[in-house]
Protein backbone atom coordinates (compact mmCIF):
# COMPACT_ATOMS: atom_id res chain seq x y z
CA UNK A 1 0.00 0.00 0.00
CA UNK A 2 2.43 2.42 1.12
CA UNK A 3 4.76 2.00 -2.11
CA UNK A 4 1.54 2.49 -4.57
CA UNK A 5 0.54 5.49 -2.24
CA UNK A 6 4.33 7.17 -2.85
CA UNK A 7 3.95 6.02 -6.47
CA UNK A 8 0.76 7.73 -7.05
CA UNK A 9 2.08 10.96 -4.90
CA UNK A 10 5.19 11.18 -6.99
CA UNK A 11 3.61 10.71 -10.47
CA UNK A 12 1.34 13.80 -9.70
CA UNK A 13 4.55 15.81 -8.35
CA UNK A 14 6.29 15.00 -12.11
CA UNK A 15 3.17 15.98 -13.92
CA UNK A 16 2.62 18.22 -16.59
CA UNK A 17 -0.76 19.06 -17.93
CA UNK A 18 -2.02 22.47 -20.37
CA UNK A 19 -5.06 22.97 -18.18
CA UNK A 20 -7.35 25.91 -18.79
CA UNK A 21 -7.45 28.36 -15.93
CA UNK A 22 -10.91 29.26 -14.74
CA UNK A 23 -12.58 32.17 -13.05
CA UNK A 24 -13.42 30.42 -9.98
CA UNK A 25 -9.90 31.27 -8.05
CA UNK A 26 -9.33 29.21 -5.03
CA UNK A 27 -7.57 29.96 -1.63
CA UNK A 28 -6.65 28.22 1.14
CA UNK A 29 -8.35 29.53 4.75
CA UNK A 30 -6.54 28.36 7.96
CA UNK A 31 -8.40 26.09 10.05
CA UNK A 32 -10.69 24.94 7.36
CA UNK A 33 -10.76 22.76 4.56
CA UNK A 34 -11.96 24.50 0.86
CA UNK A 35 -14.66 21.89 -1.03
CA UNK A 36 -15.10 22.32 -4.36
CA UNK A 37 -18.92 21.22 -5.23
CA UNK A 38 -20.97 21.19 -8.69
CA UNK A 39 -22.24 19.14 -11.52
CA UNK A 40 -20.32 15.77 -12.69
CA UNK A 41 -17.88 17.08 -15.51
CA UNK A 42 -18.37 20.88 -15.29
CA UNK A 43 -14.43 20.83 -14.10
CA UNK A 44 -14.02 20.17 -10.45
CA UNK A 45 -10.59 17.85 -11.09
CA UNK A 46 -9.33 20.14 -13.58
CA UNK A 47 -9.68 23.23 -11.30
CA UNK A 48 -7.97 21.47 -8.25
CA UNK A 49 -5.20 20.03 -10.43
CA UNK A 50 -4.56 23.53 -11.81
CA UNK A 51 -4.42 25.10 -8.55
CA UNK A 52 -2.17 21.73 -7.16
CA UNK A 53 0.19 22.82 -10.11
CA UNK A 54 0.05 26.57 -9.42
CA UNK A 55 1.35 26.31 -6.10
CA UNK A 56 4.27 23.18 -6.45
CA UNK A 57 5.30 25.92 -9.48
CA UNK A 58 5.88 28.45 -6.46
CA UNK A 59 7.83 25.99 -4.37
CA UNK A 60 4.69 24.90 -1.89
CA UNK A 61 4.27 21.53 -0.14
CA UNK A 62 1.72 19.87 -2.39
CA UNK A 63 -0.03 16.47 -2.49
CA UNK A 64 -2.24 15.23 -5.07
CA UNK A 65 -4.31 12.14 -4.33
CA UNK A 66 -7.19 11.02 -6.45
CA UNK A 67 -9.13 8.24 -4.17
CA UNK A 68 -10.65 5.93 -7.48
CA UNK A 69 -7.03 5.37 -8.56
CA UNK A 70 -6.97 1.70 -9.19
CA UNK A 71 -3.96 0.93 -7.25
CA UNK A 72 -5.73 1.35 -4.11
CA UNK A 73 -9.14 0.82 -4.62
CA UNK A 74 -11.24 0.39 -2.31
CA UNK A 75 -9.59 3.05 -0.42
CA UNK A 76 -10.58 3.33 3.73
CA UNK A 77 -9.62 5.52 6.00
CA UNK A 78 -6.08 4.09 6.41
CA UNK A 79 -5.43 4.67 3.04
CA UNK A 80 -6.15 8.27 4.11
CA UNK A 81 -3.68 7.55 6.61
CA UNK A 82 -1.03 6.55 4.20
CA UNK A 83 -0.99 9.43 2.42
CA UNK A 84 -0.65 11.14 5.32
CA UNK A 85 2.58 9.55 6.53
CA UNK A 86 4.19 9.41 3.16
CA UNK A 87 3.17 13.37 2.74
CA UNK A 88 5.13 14.17 5.51
CA UNK A 89 8.18 11.87 4.35
CA UNK A 90 8.02 13.99 1.42
CA UNK A 91 7.86 17.00 3.60
CA UNK A 92 9.18 16.54 7.15
CA UNK A 93 9.03 20.31 7.88
CA UNK A 94 5.60 22.77 7.61
CA UNK A 95 3.02 23.21 6.45
CA UNK A 96 1.15 20.92 3.58
CA UNK A 97 -1.36 21.60 0.88
CA UNK A 98 -3.35 18.28 0.49
CA UNK A 99 -5.53 18.24 -2.92
CA UNK A 100 -7.80 15.17 -2.41
CA UNK A 101 -9.95 14.60 -5.61
CA UNK A 102 -12.42 11.65 -5.57
CA UNK A 103 -12.96 11.72 -1.21
CA UNK A 104 -16.41 10.25 -1.38
CA UNK A 105 -14.80 6.91 -2.09
CA UNK A 106 -13.26 6.66 1.21
CA UNK A 107 -15.93 5.88 4.53
CA UNK A 108 -15.67 8.27 7.08
CA UNK A 109 -12.70 10.71 5.24
CA UNK A 110 -14.14 13.56 7.02
CA UNK A 111 -12.13 12.47 10.65
CA UNK A 112 -8.63 12.26 8.74
CA UNK A 113 -9.51 16.03 6.60
CA UNK A 114 -10.74 17.63 10.44
CA UNK A 115 -7.45 15.71 12.18
CA UNK A 116 -5.09 17.96 8.87
CA UNK A 117 -7.20 21.23 9.33
CA UNK A 118 -8.01 21.39 12.87
CA UNK A 119 -5.11 20.04 14.97
CA UNK A 120 -2.15 20.03 12.56
CA UNK A 121 -2.59 22.99 10.63
CA UNK A 122 -2.46 21.63 6.98
CA UNK A 123 -4.32 22.96 3.99
CA UNK A 124 -6.89 20.51 2.12
CA UNK A 125 -8.76 20.87 -1.08
CA UNK A 126 -11.67 18.64 -1.59
CA UNK A 127 -14.00 17.47 -4.75
CA UNK A 128 -15.84 14.70 -5.62
CA UNK A 129 -19.18 13.66 -6.54
CA UNK A 130 -21.02 10.07 -7.20
CA UNK A 131 -24.63 8.56 -5.89
CA UNK A 132 -22.30 8.16 -2.61
CA UNK A 133 -21.89 11.64 -1.42
CA UNK A 134 -23.33 14.10 -3.55
CA UNK A 135 -21.04 16.59 -4.44
CA UNK A 136 -22.78 19.13 -2.28
CA UNK A 137 -22.86 16.70 0.75
CA UNK A 138 -19.10 17.34 1.38
CA UNK A 139 -19.30 20.43 2.85
CA UNK A 140 -21.83 18.83 4.93
CA UNK A 141 -19.87 16.34 6.62
CA UNK A 142 -17.96 18.73 7.63
CA UNK A 143 -19.96 20.74 9.82
CA UNK A 144 -18.72 24.26 9.26
CA UNK A 145 -15.12 23.20 9.05
CA UNK A 146 -15.36 24.20 5.25
CA UNK A 147 -15.24 27.03 2.85
CA UNK A 148 -17.59 25.44 -0.25
CA UNK A 149 -17.06 26.94 -3.83
CA UNK A 150 -19.59 25.94 -6.39
CA UNK A 151 -17.93 25.64 -9.86
CA UNK A 152 -20.29 25.45 -13.09
CA UNK A 153 -20.02 24.62 -16.85
CA UNK A 154 -17.87 27.39 -18.63
CA UNK A 155 -19.02 30.78 -18.33
CA UNK A 156 -19.45 32.89 -21.85
CA UNK A 157 -16.47 34.66 -20.61
CA UNK A 158 -14.54 32.06 -20.44
CA UNK A 159 -15.48 30.73 -24.03
CA UNK A 160 -14.12 33.76 -24.90
CA UNK A 161 -10.88 33.00 -23.13
CA UNK A 162 -10.69 29.42 -24.77
CA UNK A 163 -10.71 31.32 -28.68
CA UNK A 164 -7.97 33.91 -27.75
CA UNK A 165 -10.62 36.94 -27.14
CA UNK A 166 -10.07 39.31 -24.28
CA UNK A 167 -13.03 40.65 -22.57
CA UNK A 168 -13.02 45.02 -22.69
CA UNK A 169 -15.27 47.51 -23.52
CA UNK A 170 -14.46 47.51 -26.87
CA UNK A 171 -14.70 45.29 -29.73
CA UNK A 172 -13.87 45.30 -33.68
CA UNK A 173 -16.54 44.18 -35.95
CA UNK A 174 -14.55 40.99 -36.90
CA UNK A 175 -14.17 40.40 -33.35
CA UNK A 176 -18.27 41.31 -32.30
CA UNK A 177 -19.29 39.13 -35.34
CA UNK A 178 -16.90 36.25 -34.13
CA UNK A 179 -18.75 36.61 -30.54
CA UNK A 180 -22.10 36.30 -32.00
CA UNK A 181 -21.21 33.10 -33.51
CA UNK A 182 -19.38 31.66 -30.04
CA UNK A 183 -22.47 32.83 -28.49
CA UNK A 184 -25.15 30.85 -30.52
CA UNK A 185 -22.87 27.77 -30.33
CA UNK A 186 -23.22 28.62 -26.68
CA UNK A 187 -26.73 28.60 -26.35
CA UNK A 188 -27.42 25.72 -28.95
CA UNK A 189 -25.17 22.96 -27.43
CA UNK A 190 -24.03 24.45 -23.75
CA UNK A 191 -20.93 25.12 -21.62
CA UNK A 192 -19.51 21.78 -20.46
CA UNK A 193 -15.48 21.97 -21.02
CA UNK A 194 -15.24 19.07 -22.65
CA UNK A 195 -17.61 19.77 -25.73
CA UNK A 196 -15.64 22.73 -26.07
CA UNK A 197 -12.31 20.71 -26.46
CA UNK A 198 -14.00 17.51 -28.21
CA UNK A 199 -16.80 19.21 -30.59
CA UNK A 200 -16.58 15.99 -32.86
CA UNK A 201 -18.30 13.47 -29.92
CA UNK A 202 -20.43 16.35 -28.40
CA UNK A 203 -23.73 14.77 -29.20
CA UNK A 204 -22.96 11.10 -27.65
CA UNK A 205 -20.48 13.32 -24.35
CA UNK A 206 -23.61 15.25 -23.62
CA UNK A 207 -26.25 12.30 -23.82
CA UNK A 208 -23.70 10.27 -21.62
CA UNK A 209 -23.47 12.57 -19.03
CA UNK A 210 -27.39 12.88 -18.76
CA UNK A 211 -27.22 8.97 -18.50
CA UNK A 212 -24.58 8.92 -15.75
CA UNK A 213 -26.35 11.91 -13.73
CA UNK A 214 -29.95 9.98 -13.87
CA UNK A 215 -28.62 6.76 -13.13
CA UNK A 216 -26.00 7.68 -10.46
CA UNK A 217 -27.12 11.16 -9.06
CA UNK A 218 -30.69 10.29 -9.08
CA UNK A 219 -31.95 6.47 -9.11
CA UNK A 220 -28.87 4.83 -7.53
CA UNK A 221 -28.78 7.80 -4.54
CA UNK A 222 -32.33 7.99 -3.74
CA UNK A 223 -33.22 4.18 -4.51
CA UNK A 224 -35.85 5.09 -7.23
CA UNK A 225 -37.81 1.87 -8.47
CA UNK A 226 -40.04 3.81 -10.63
CA UNK A 227 -37.56 4.37 -13.13
CA UNK A 228 -40.18 5.10 -16.31
CA UNK A 229 -41.61 7.38 -14.43
CA UNK A 230 -38.57 9.60 -13.07
CA UNK A 231 -37.34 9.90 -16.48
CA UNK A 232 -40.40 10.85 -17.91
CA UNK A 233 -41.01 13.52 -14.94
CA UNK A 234 -37.32 14.62 -16.07
CA UNK A 235 -38.06 14.56 -19.67
CA UNK A 236 -41.14 16.95 -18.75
CA UNK A 237 -39.20 19.58 -16.13
CA UNK A 238 -35.84 19.73 -19.00
CA UNK A 239 -38.25 20.57 -22.21
CA UNK A 240 -40.46 23.08 -19.91
CA UNK A 241 -36.70 24.83 -19.14
CA UNK A 242 -37.20 28.52 -18.13
CA UNK A 243 -40.93 28.34 -17.39
CA UNK A 244 -43.07 27.60 -14.14
CA UNK A 245 -44.36 24.31 -13.98
CA UNK A 246 -47.26 22.42 -12.49
CA UNK A 247 -46.27 19.39 -10.43
CA UNK A 248 -50.31 18.75 -10.08
CA UNK A 249 -50.82 18.68 -13.95
CA UNK A 250 -47.35 16.61 -14.38
CA UNK A 251 -48.93 13.95 -12.16
CA UNK A 252 -52.42 14.13 -13.65
CA UNK A 253 -50.96 13.60 -17.09
CA UNK A 254 -48.73 10.82 -15.91
CA UNK A 255 -51.71 8.93 -14.76
CA UNK A 256 -53.12 9.22 -17.95
CA UNK A 257 -50.25 7.04 -18.91
CA UNK A 258 -51.25 4.74 -16.22
CA UNK A 259 -48.27 5.57 -14.23
CA UNK A 260 -49.08 5.97 -10.54
CA UNK A 261 -47.12 8.70 -8.95
CA UNK A 262 -47.93 11.23 -6.15
CA UNK A 263 -47.51 14.93 -6.36
CA UNK A 264 -45.06 14.08 -3.00
CA UNK A 265 -43.33 12.13 -5.13
CA UNK A 266 -42.87 14.43 -8.08
CA UNK A 267 -41.29 17.29 -5.72
CA UNK A 268 -38.91 14.51 -4.34
CA UNK A 269 -38.05 14.10 -7.98
CA UNK A 270 -37.47 17.84 -8.15
CA UNK A 271 -35.30 18.30 -4.98
CA UNK A 272 -33.07 15.17 -5.87
CA UNK A 273 -32.06 17.14 -9.29
CA UNK A 274 -31.87 20.04 -7.47
CA UNK A 275 -29.33 18.56 -4.94
CA UNK A 276 -27.51 16.89 -8.04
CA UNK A 277 -27.05 20.26 -10.41
CA UNK A 278 -29.29 19.12 -12.32
CA UNK A 279 -32.29 21.58 -12.67
CA UNK A 280 -32.85 24.39 -10.29
CA UNK A 281 -36.75 25.91 -9.27
CA UNK A 282 -36.86 29.08 -9.09
CA UNK A 283 -40.08 30.75 -6.76
CA UNK A 284 -42.06 33.30 -7.17
CA UNK A 285 -41.28 36.99 -5.64
CA UNK A 286 -43.70 37.98 -2.88
CA UNK A 287 -43.17 39.36 1.12
CA UNK A 288 -44.82 36.77 2.20
CA UNK A 289 -42.67 33.53 2.83
CA UNK A 290 -45.72 31.13 2.31
CA UNK A 291 -46.77 32.49 -0.63
CA UNK A 292 -42.84 32.11 -2.45
CA UNK A 293 -42.93 28.44 -1.19
CA UNK A 294 -47.07 27.65 -2.56
CA UNK A 295 -45.69 29.52 -6.16
CA UNK A 296 -45.43 27.50 -9.08
CA UNK A 297 -41.73 26.79 -9.99
CA UNK A 298 -39.92 28.24 -13.29
CA UNK A 299 -37.47 25.29 -14.03
CA UNK A 300 -34.00 26.59 -15.08
CA UNK A 301 -31.29 23.39 -16.62
CA UNK A 302 -27.76 23.30 -15.58
CA UNK A 303 -26.43 23.65 -19.07
CA UNK A 304 -28.52 24.28 -22.51
CA UNK A 305 -26.55 20.97 -23.88
CA UNK A 306 -28.74 18.97 -20.92
CA UNK A 307 -31.97 20.84 -22.76
CA UNK A 308 -30.15 19.64 -25.98
CA UNK A 309 -30.80 15.57 -25.37
CA UNK A 310 -34.31 16.02 -24.69
CA UNK A 311 -35.68 18.84 -26.86
CA UNK A 312 -35.55 17.88 -30.71
CA UNK A 313 -36.41 21.51 -31.66
CA UNK A 314 -33.72 23.23 -29.36
CA UNK A 315 -33.22 26.40 -32.24
CA UNK A 316 -37.23 27.04 -32.17
CA UNK A 317 -36.41 27.91 -28.55
CA UNK A 318 -33.77 30.61 -29.04
CA UNK A 319 -35.87 33.50 -26.34
CA UNK A 320 -35.65 30.63 -23.78
CA UNK A 321 -32.26 29.41 -24.42
CA UNK A 322 -31.15 33.17 -23.91
CA UNK A 323 -33.22 33.15 -20.95
CA UNK A 324 -31.66 29.68 -19.13
CA UNK A 325 -27.97 31.27 -19.60
CA UNK A 326 -28.69 34.73 -18.09
CA UNK A 327 -30.31 32.35 -14.64
CA UNK A 328 -27.36 30.29 -15.12
CA UNK A 329 -24.73 33.66 -14.58
CA UNK A 330 -27.31 35.17 -11.87
CA UNK A 331 -27.09 31.18 -9.97
CA UNK A 332 -23.12 31.72 -9.89
CA UNK A 333 -24.17 34.59 -7.04
CA UNK A 334 -26.61 33.04 -5.72
CA UNK A 335 -25.94 29.71 -3.41
CA UNK A 336 -28.97 27.91 -3.41
CA UNK A 337 -31.60 30.55 -5.36
CA UNK A 338 -31.17 32.93 -2.69
CA UNK A 339 -32.46 36.12 -3.42
CA UNK A 340 -33.26 35.17 -6.99
CA UNK A 341 -37.09 35.02 -7.85
CA UNK A 342 -39.62 35.77 -10.76
CA UNK A 343 -41.89 38.48 -10.55
CA UNK A 344 -45.73 38.95 -11.69
CA UNK A 345 -47.38 42.77 -12.04
CA UNK A 346 -50.44 43.16 -10.46
CA UNK A 347 -52.07 42.70 -14.51
CA UNK A 348 -50.49 39.48 -14.50
CA UNK A 349 -46.82 39.76 -16.74
CA UNK A 350 -44.03 38.12 -15.83
CA UNK A 351 -40.71 39.75 -15.15
CA UNK A 352 -38.28 36.49 -15.70
CA UNK A 353 -35.79 37.50 -12.38
CA UNK A 354 -35.88 39.80 -9.62
CA UNK A 355 -32.85 39.50 -6.98
CA UNK A 356 -33.24 41.00 -4.03
CA UNK A 357 -29.81 41.44 -2.45
CA UNK A 358 -29.58 44.51 -0.45
CA UNK A 359 -31.60 46.46 -3.48
CA UNK A 360 -34.13 45.29 -5.97
CA UNK A 361 -33.03 44.63 -9.51
CA UNK A 362 -34.70 43.48 -12.24
CA UNK A 363 -33.89 41.51 -15.55
CA UNK A 364 -36.29 40.77 -18.38
CA UNK A 365 -35.17 38.50 -21.20
CA UNK A 366 -36.82 38.16 -24.74
CA UNK A 367 -34.77 38.05 -28.31
CA UNK A 368 -36.49 40.92 -29.88
CA UNK A 369 -37.48 43.96 -27.78
CA UNK A 370 -40.75 45.07 -27.74
CA UNK A 371 -43.09 47.64 -26.31
CA UNK A 372 -44.87 44.72 -24.00
CA UNK A 373 -41.85 44.35 -22.58
CA UNK A 374 -40.79 47.77 -21.98
CA UNK A 375 -44.46 48.81 -20.52
CA UNK A 376 -44.34 45.38 -18.07
CA UNK A 377 -40.70 46.28 -16.92
CA UNK A 378 -41.80 49.88 -16.30
CA UNK A 379 -45.17 48.51 -14.43
CA UNK A 380 -43.01 46.43 -12.47
CA UNK A 381 -40.11 49.20 -11.86
CA UNK A 382 -43.23 51.45 -10.03
CA UNK A 383 -44.70 48.19 -8.40
CA UNK A 384 -41.70 47.99 -6.65
CA UNK A 385 -40.37 51.44 -6.03
CA UNK A 386 -37.24 50.71 -8.15
CA UNK A 387 -35.44 52.67 -10.16
CA UNK A 388 -33.46 51.40 -12.84
CA UNK A 389 -34.18 47.47 -14.59
CA UNK A 390 -32.69 45.82 -17.43
CA UNK A 391 -34.05 44.34 -20.39
CA UNK A 392 -31.64 41.68 -21.94
CA UNK A 393 -32.12 41.07 -25.83
CA UNK A 394 -30.37 39.69 -28.77
CA UNK A 395 -28.62 42.83 -30.32
CA UNK A 396 -30.58 45.51 -29.34
CA UNK A 397 -28.70 48.50 -27.34
CA UNK A 398 -30.84 51.20 -26.01
CA UNK A 399 -31.31 53.32 -22.65
CA UNK A 400 -35.37 54.03 -21.83
CA UNK A 401 -36.11 57.20 -19.55
CA UNK A 402 -39.60 56.73 -18.92
CA UNK A 403 -41.89 58.46 -15.91
CA UNK A 404 -38.58 58.91 -14.20
CA UNK A 405 -37.48 55.29 -14.78
CA UNK A 406 -34.28 53.87 -16.66
CA UNK A 407 -34.21 50.85 -18.44
CA UNK A 408 -31.23 49.44 -20.00
CA UNK A 409 -31.68 47.66 -23.18
CA UNK A 410 -28.67 45.30 -23.42
CA UNK A 411 -27.74 43.28 -26.03
CA UNK A 412 -27.29 39.17 -24.18
CA UNK A 413 -23.42 38.62 -25.30
CA UNK A 414 -22.32 42.77 -23.64
CA UNK A 415 -24.31 41.32 -20.61
CA UNK A 416 -22.84 37.94 -20.14
CA UNK A 417 -19.59 39.96 -20.62
CA UNK A 418 -20.42 42.18 -17.93
CA UNK A 419 -21.96 39.99 -15.25
CA UNK A 420 -19.95 36.68 -15.66
CA UNK A 421 -16.83 37.73 -13.75
CA UNK A 422 -17.20 35.71 -10.11
CA UNK A 423 -16.25 36.86 -7.29
CA UNK A 424 -13.71 34.58 -5.36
Amino acid sequence: MEEAVGAIIKEYLELETNLIERELKLKEVSGKAVSIVGVRRSGKTSLLLHHFQKLRNEGKSVVFFPFDDDRIFPPTLDTIRTVIKVAKEFYPDGKIHFFFDEIQEVDRWELAVKRLVEREGHYVFLTGSSSKLLSKEIATQLRGRTVTHEIFPFSFREILKLHDIGVSKYFTESQEAKIRRLLRTYLEWGSFPEIWIKKEFADSTLKDYVNVMIYRDVIERYSIRNYRAFKLFLKLAVTSFSTRISISKIANYMKSLNMSISRNSLYSYLEYCNDAYILFPVRRFSYSLKEVEQSKPKIYAIDNGIVRVFSHKITENIGRLMENVVFLELRRRHKENENLFYYITNDGKEIDFLIKNGEVELVEVTYDLDQDHVKRVLRALNELGVREGTIVTWDTEDTIEKEGKTIRVVPLWRWLLQHSARPS
